[in-house]
C-alpha cells in the first residue's frame, strides 16, 4: 500500500466533508420548507461526525489531520465554488432556489459517496490488520448515513422537479431582475475561509504542517459547524 498516496487521498476526503458541513449550513439557513430544513440540519450534524471519523482514522493510520494535500486544496476550491452558488440567489423565485440548493447538495453528497465507496472497496483488499480493522470501522459507522444522504437528496430533487413542472407555481416571468440575495447568515459566520484580495490564497493554503488546519480547528471547537 502507498501510505502517502492513502493519507493525501484522506486529507482531500476531509476536506470534502468540511465543505459539505458548510453547504449544509448556508441551505439549511435560508430554508423556508421546514422538512427541508430538518432535514440538511440532521445531515449537517451527521457530516460533523463523519468528519470527526476521517480525523481519528488518519491517526490511527499514522497520519496528521492537519496536513492538507494538495488535492485537498483543489477540493477545497470546488467546494468553495459550489458555495458560491448557493450564496447567490439573483433571478430565482423561493422554488427554484430550493431546487437549486438541492442540486447542489445532490452534487456535493456524490462526491461524499463515492470517496466513503472507495474506502470501502479498499479496506475490503488490505491485507488483516490494524489498518484494515481501523478503515473498516470508519465505513461502517459511516455508510449507512452516506446512502440516505445520497438517496434522498436525489429522491426530494426529483419530487420536487416534478411537482413544479406539473403543479407550479409557475415563477413570476419577472424574476430575472430580482436583486442578489444570500443565506439568512452572514458570509463570515457560514465561510471560515474567504480568499483574501490581497493573496489570492485560501487561508489554509499558507498554515505549515506542523499548525492545526481549518478542519481540525473547526472539528475541535466543539461545535458541529465551522468555526473561524
Amino acid at each position: 500500500m502507498q501510505q502517502q498516496v492513502l493519507l493525501d487521498k484522506l486529507s482531500e476526503f476531509l476536506m470534502v466533508e468540511q465543505g459539505g458541513l458548510k453547504l449544509y449550513r448556508v441551505v439549511a439557513a435560508r430554508a423556508t420548507d421546514p422538512v427541508l430544513r430538518q432535514r440538511y440540519e440532521e445531515f449537517g450534524q451527521e457530516t460533523a461526525k463523519h468528519r470527526a471519523v476521517l480525523i481519528r482514522l488518519i491517526q490511527q493510520l499514522g497520519g496528521d489531520p492537519s496536513y492538507v494535500s494538495p488535492t485537498a486544496r483543489m477540493a477545497a476550491v470546488k467546494g468553495d465554488a459550489l458555495l458560491e452558488t448557493a450564496l447567490k440567489a439573483g433571478g430565482l423565485s423561493q422554488e427554484e432556489l430550493e431546487i437549486n440548493d438541492l442540486e447542489n447538495v445532490l452534487l456535493a453528497e456524490t462526491k461524499d459517496h463515492a470517496d466513503w465507496s472507495l474506502l470501502q472497496q479498499l479496506a475490503l483488499q488490505l491485507p488483516a490488520g490494524d489498518a484494515k480493522d481501523a478503515m473498516t470501522a470508519a465505513v461502517n459507522e459511516v455508510e449507512d448515513e452516506e446512502d440516505e444522504h445520497l438517496t434522498w437528496a436525489r429522491e426530494t430533487l426529483a419530487r420536487l422537479c416534478l411537482q413544479m413542472v406539473l403543479s407550479g407555481p409557475a415563477p413570476d416571468p419577472l424574476r430575472q431582475h430580482a436583486v442578489m440575495t444570500g443565506p439568512t447568515l452572514p458570509i463570515e459566520s457560514v465561510h471560515p475561509a474567504p480568499m483574501p484580495p490581497e493573496t489570492g490564497f485560501l487561508e489554509f493554503a499558507s498554515l505549515p504542517q506542523w499548525e492545526e488546519s481549518v478542519v481540525v480547528r473547526a472539528a475541535t471547537a466543539g461545535g458541529s459547524g465551522p468555526t473561524a
